[in-house]
């Protein structure tokens, strides 16, 4: 501040001077350019001997004192400035360790305020698609309108060696079959138990209503609480299967209990949930089914097991999340997921979802009036690293079980119990 004050203080007394300067040169030169008096003509001498040869006068002409002062402040000014210039730059050239920590002070803190918060882009969504996704919710008051559901696959022609299934025709959307591939294959390294089968997983409209028509008649109710009805029933939908347990060819009940209690407590690592329990038939409007399972995709289970919501409770609470508040899930492998909900507009053909451009994401509908949105953010918490490692470990011992396990025969195709 200082230096810029004395720069600019002589630049001024420059321009004074120069000014003071052009003043007094301009009056002498309005001096000299009047038109000069005549005067009378004096009368000469009468004697000649008396006149006398005027002397040059020795005083300096009116205006030359002003013109020699300026010339004199505008050489002291230059000397001035230009010694001032040199000290500025000498001074400018020596190395000042204090300046040098303020600059690195200053670029910390500039980083840290122009760090990037959560940037988004919008991606066009069709409004149908509110119907289709891993989180979709199909219960007695929200019907499952997709009538051909994509990627149902024969679990019999994915399946490892380690459980059975009812039929070559039991089938399962693909990424529930490779996940309940995965958790059966680490139970049976848990447990050593092979004799789980599914004996029920996608159905047709058709088949809902041959089940349902079947339960009344073994009742002799008018509706049914142990068979969804038609259209209304998660079987249809592909994500859905019912467990039960096959050894020596004869086919039991399964209830999740003793060793098979595992199947519960880990289901969560692969995406499932235990869809239907006593203490939530409130809210699910169906009777405790230990058999039945859900698959929801992570890192959804591992919320949904941990804090003992079902797919209804967890779909109204994600209501509460946007893209500027997501909901944080850190999944069970150290991941962490964000979680918000985007609703649907009803006013257009299509909706506008917010994703991160430089993040994997998934859209899935919820069934009923908008998207749920979920971030790998790429992060991971500590501990993850063990936890996969022992992870890995169990599926490299599944596997060179699984090869020792020779191929087995879809056993007879049993009627599905009316789940």
């Amino acid at each position: 501040m200082f230096e810029i004050s004395l720069g600019g203080t002589i630049w001024n007394l420059c321009d004074a001077v120069l000014i003071f300067g052009g003043f007094s040169m301009s009056r002498e030169e309005q001096k000299q350019s009047k038109p000069a008096k005549k005067k009378a003509p004096k009368k000469q001498a009468a004697s000649p001997q008396k006149q006398m040869t005027k002397r040059p006068n020795p005083r300096r002409p009116r205006g030359t004192g002003g013109k020699m002062a300026a010339e004199i402040v505008i050489s002291v000014a230059l000397v001035a400035f230009v010694g001032y210039q040199g000290f500025h730059m000498y001074h400018s050239l020596q190395p000042i360790s204090q300046g040098t920590e303020g600059m690195e002070l200053t670029s910390d803190m500039s980083e840290a305020a122009t760090e990037p918060q959560n940037v988004y882009e919008n991606v066009s969504v069709s409004n149908e698609d509110v119907h289709a996704g891993d989180l979709i919710l199909v219960n007695a008051n929200t019907a499952y309108v997709e009538e051909n559901p994509s990627e149902i696959v024969s679990i019999y022609d994915h399946k490892t060696d380690n459980y059975h299934v009812s039929g070559t025709e039991t089938s399962l959307r693909q990424q529930a079959v490779d996940a309940l591939n995965q958790m059966l294959d680490a139970f049976y390294v848990a447990t050593g138990h092979q004799d789980m089968i599914v004996i029920s997983g996608y159905r047709t409209n058709a088949q809902q209503q041959e089940l349902y028509d079947e339960d009344l008649q073994a009742t002799g109710e008018q509706t049914s609480t142990r068979v969804a009805l038609p259209g209304h029933s998660e079987h249809e939908s592909g994500y859905s299967l019912d467990f039960s347990l096959y050894e020596d060819g004869v086919q039991s009940d399964y209830d999740g209990t003793g060793e098979y209690a595992w199947i519960n407590e880990n289901c969560s690592h692969y995406g499932y949930v235990l869809r239907y329990t006593e203490d939530k038939q409130d809210t699910t409007g169906i009777q405790a089914e230990p058999w039945h399972y859900r698959y929801v995709g992570q890192p959804h289970a591992a919320y949904m097991q941990e804090n003992n919501v079902c797919l209804e409770e967890y779909l109204t609470l994600l209501k509460n999340y946007s893209a500027d508040v997501p909901l944080s899930i850190t999944n069970w492998d150290g991941e962490i997921y964000q979680v918000y909900y985007v609703a649907a507009d009803t006013a257009a053909d299509s909706t506008y979802v917010m994703v991160p451009p430089d993040k994997k994401y998934t859209i899935s509908g919820n069934n009923s009036d908008g998207f749920i949105v979920t971030v790998d953010t790429g992060e991971i918490q500590s501990g993850e690293a063990a936890a996969s490692e022992a992870s890995g470990a169990a599926d490299n011992h599944a596997a060179d079980s699984a090869a020792d396990v020779s191929g087995e025969t879809a056993p007879d195709a049993e009627a599905d119990a009316a789940q």
